[in-house]
């Protein structure tokens, strides 16, 4: 489930202020962001890169990872194949550890 602007429900939210609540919007847009460039043919790297970097411009201290993996096995891939993927994300907002994944078809 999710909020009206695509955060994952979580009692971890709890500990963001309100500032911060604001801020953590950038999570589902940053991953929502790198699954369109995926789509679009972009390098995986690049596209997870680019995620890594949004949140970090978006106020997020660390990300912990941003890894494009098989739906079903959790493997790394290195790209888009015929397979379902999906983009996983954990961050640090505040005295949050935000985490989040998303389903790549």
């Amino acid at each position: 489930m999710r909020e009206a602007d695509g955060l994952a429900l979580s009692s971890r939210n709890q500990y963001l202020t309100a500032a911060e609540r604001a801020q953590a919007a950038a999570l589902p847009r940053a991953i929502q962001a790198a699954i369109a460039d995926l789509r679009a043919g972009a390098d995986a790297d690049a596209a997870l890169e680019d995620l890594r970097t949004a949140l970090l411009r978006g106020g997020f201290a660390r990300v912990d990872y941003a890894d494009l993996r098989d739906a079903e096995t959790l493997e790394a891939l290195d790209g888009l194949g015929s397979r379902p993927a999906r983009v996983l994300v954990a961050a640090h907002l505040g005295k949050a550890r935000l985490i989040d994944n998303w389903p790549v078809e």
